[in-house]
């Protein structure tokens, strides 16, 4: 493993271990425990990929397969820490989170089989780089519509969750641009080059956590958010058509869900 790429890894299993310890000293550990578990995973990870590394004797596939399975339950623990986020910003909307979970999970399924079909005939190391772009092209996708819905309907979010969102997108936007860049411009194979993308995602990991940091620093506020009712004259006032919108399609959809209950 080359030089720079252990410096950025110690440099983001230190920042890792700063948000995890800012997590429980503020409380807010309670809040976002698949958070919390999220970022201690991590941190497990370090420590078994820096043992896969030491130890001798492993071959180089055993290597490359324990890391991979390794990814794939952070990459799980990171979609059920950013559920968990949503699932908070959207707490007074259950109709509309409900909308947002089945089409995240449809979604994901589309693109997880059309990543499976499109990369035949590549490397078995070529098809997981795709299979994780694939994961990481979903994921931002999805964590920018709920964005830009929160934004649009001006729905009142904590800035600490936004900044953990913005952080997730943030990484896995630089996650596709990289593999896409490098595939693009070099023809010799993506795994040449496997050490400039751990560089480079390591990194922009690294820029997410510095968010994360500033995130965590300060004791999440209660989670006291309603959807706010006619007589909240502050909140009307702000944005009085959207609010009337956004309330109604919420029942729309609670009762669409109700529905879909009762005739399984």
């Amino acid at each position: 493993m080359p030089l720079s790429v252990q410096l950025i890894w110690a440099c983001s299993t230190f920042a890792q271990l700063i948000v995890l310890v800012l997590l429980f000293l503020k409380g807010n550990s309670r809040r976002v425990p698949l958070f919390t578990a999220y970022v201690a995973l991590n941190i497990c990870q370090a420590g078994f990929l820096l043992l896969l590394y030491l130890v001798p004797g492993i071959s180089s596939a055993a290597t490359i397969s324990l890391a991979w399975a390794s990814e794939c339950i952070t990459i799980i623990a990171q979609a059920l820490a950013t559920a968990e986020i949503l699932g908070i910003t959207l707490k007074p909307y259950p109709g509309i989170w409900g909308l947002g979970w089945r089409a995240l999970a449809s979604t994901s399924a589309f693109v997880v089989l059309v990543v499976a079909l499109t990369s035949r005939g590549h490397s078995a190391q070529e098809r997981l780089f795709e299979l994780n772009r694939g994961y990481h092209l979903t994921f931002a996708t999805a964590v920018i519509v709920c964005l830009l819905l929160v934004r649009y309907y001006s729905i009142r979010v904590p800035t600490a969750y936004k900044m953990i969102l913005g952080g997730f997108c943030l990484n896995s936007c630089v996650e596709v641009l990289i593999y896409s860049i490098v595939q693009a411009l070099f023809h010799e194979g993506f795994a040449v080059h496997q050490a400039m993308w751990q560089f480079l995602t390591t990194l922009s990991f690294v820029a997410a956590l510095v968010i994360w940091v500033v995130a965590v620093r300060k004791p999440f506020p209660a989670e006291d958010r309603q959807i706010a009712p006619l007589s909240d004259s502050e909140y009307q006032r702000l944005s009085p058509e959207i609010n009337e919108h956004l309330r109604q399609l919420n029942e729309k959809l609670v009762r669409l869900w109700r529905l879909e209950a009762r005739s399984q």
